[in-house]
């Protein structure tokens, strides 16, 4: 009996995904002229980019790997946080998320791999699953719609957690391809910062201008930058390796000082300490030895860019180092904080199963400001996603950060595995259990910079430890056959 109707294959219907994400782009470059129309950018300039950039990305989008690397090492082009809407963030947005539908749609379509492998997995698509119908909350508690979007946006780079983990999973030199391209987009945000940060010195008028001087994004990312940089350095191999290492960890360990901020200072200071504690005696050895040098070449450096100034700006920081332990009591904006999670939590201890909904807002008394200040984002990260979407969004976020750090300890620790496998599990692992400090005063879940270099890392932990456990299993397999 023949069959009725068409045949559907997975390979037809990966064409026709092909198709909208061409129309997708297509309507990219109909933005784009329109910008241009209204004198963003200059006609001329914008229309041969704009298709020689649709051109460029329909066939990029046919290589996932390099789509992915383009894409993390892209992420630099936005990383500044420049207020409105910009061309490039627009151009970037797009990329992204035809990457991303591209992606989906292949392996979800052509079942050669599962995308849902891992308990994290699992928790984190639960989440992201339910985050549209939250709008619904947003609309019943009178929240603000742009924010709600605004925050969605930001929430969907958590989406790259599934295309790293699955390229350091199923690939044999994806553990090394995407920890090196996150390290080095890093090390180039830490030298944007740096640009900036030499920007203010320029214009400072006073010392206490240039004593107090700081660049105040990307605390996050360089963070864990510097953290799997000081990984990759602790197990390095040859003089070349350790080279390249060892700038890596000066260029993110500087920018993130260029920060001064103090919680990104206790994050990287306990990722350390973790890190210290797990790896073996000569690799404890290294860390202490590698620190000094690394010291040593900040200094250096320091004093040959900006000579005399330097006495200057050590001194501010080490002041600011040292008001940490007063900070919490004398500290107005970080006091601020503290009475700001109380106001939300007042309001969560009403409605804590299933929250406000995004956008939504909240009143408290701004001791910095002197007045009452109404805002919806909320300095202190589990706070935040308990007032937002309530203690199930709570519970299955922080069950995916749980168990990440988990499976990427889990295959640091297995000797079965391979030496870049292992790296990849420690380097994904080490920056979340960091930043479980800032998120007590700041909010992860908001920022995009910050969610997404926390998807790389996340990826980076589960896809190590599953390859892992393909390798273990390999190994026992294989033993048994023996036998």
């Amino acid at each position: 009996m023949g069959q009725i109707g068409v045949q559907i294959s997975p390979l037809r219907i990966y064409r026709v995904g092909n198709a909208l994400i061409i129309t997708a782009l297509v309507f990219t470059l109909g933005l784009l002229l329109a910008l241009a129309s209204t004198g963003s950018v200059p006609y001329l300039s914008a229309l041969p980019a704009a298709v020689l950039g649709v051109i460029a990305l329909g066939i990029l989008l046919a290589y996932p790997i390099l789509s992915l690397m383009v894409a993390i090492l892209g992420f630099v082009l936005i990383a500044s946080n420049e207020a409105g809407f910009q061309v490039i963030e627009i151009a970037y947005a797009a990329y992204l998320f035809a990457f991303l539908l591209t992606w989906f749609l292949r392996h979800a379509i052509s079942g050669s791999s599962e995308i849902l492998t891992q308990k994290p997995d699992i928790a984190l698509a639960l989440f992201l699953g339910l985050l549209p119908a939250t709008l619904i909350l947003t609309y019943f508690f009178h929240g603000d719609f742009l924010i709600a979007f605004s925050e969605l946006i930001s929430l969907s780079m958590l989406l790259v957690y599934f295309p790293v983990k699955h390229v350091v999973a199923h690939h044999r030199i994806g553990p090394s391809l995407i920890l090196i391209t996150a390290v080095i987009m890093s090390v180039v945000v830490a030298i944007v910062n740096s640009f900036e940060y030499a920007s203010d010195l320029s214009n400072a008028t006073h010392l206490s201008h240039i004593s107090g001087s700081r660049v105040v994004v990307n605390d996050a990312l360089l963070t864990i930058g510097a953290l799997m940089s000081l990984t990759l350095l602790i197990y390095s191999r040859g003089p070349v390796s350790l080279l390249l290492s060892t700038s890596a960890v000066a260029f993110t360990l500087a920018g993130l000082i260029m920060t001064q901020a103090r919680g990104a200072w206790l994050a990287f200071i306990l990722g350390m300490f973790v890190l210290f504690l797990i790896v073996r005696t000569p690799e404890r050895i290294k860390i202490l030895t590698t620190g000094t040098i690394i010291s040593v070449l900040i200094l250096g450096i320091g004093y040959i860019l900006i000579g005399p100034f330097l006495n200057v700006i050590l001194e501010g920081i080490v002041e600011r180092f040292g008001t940490i332990t007063t900070s919490f009591t004398q500290d107005l904006s970080l006091v601020n904080r503290f009475r700001e999670t109380q106001a939300v939590f007042e309001k969560i201890i009403v409605n804590p199963l299933i929250g406000y909904g995004p956008g939504v807002s909240y009143l408290f008394y701004d001791i910095v400001h002197q007045s009452t200040d109404t805002d919806s984002f909320v300095h202190n990260g589990y706070i935040g996603l308990w007032y937002k979407y309530g203690l199930w969004g709570l519970g299955l976020v922080l069950y995916f950060w749980y168990s990440t750090v988990k499976i990427g300890l889990h295959a640091f620790r297995s000797e079965a595995t391979n030496y870049w496998i292992r790296l990849a599990g420690l380097a994904g692992a080490i920056p979340l259990v960091a930043l479980t400090i800032t998120t007590l005063v700041g909010n992860p879940f908001f920022l995009k910079n910050q969610l997404f270099i926390i998807a790389i890392a996340a990826g980076l932990a589960v896809g190590a430890g599953e390859q892992s456990s393909k390798t273990t299993c390999t190994s026992s397999v294989a033993v048994e056959d023996h036998l």
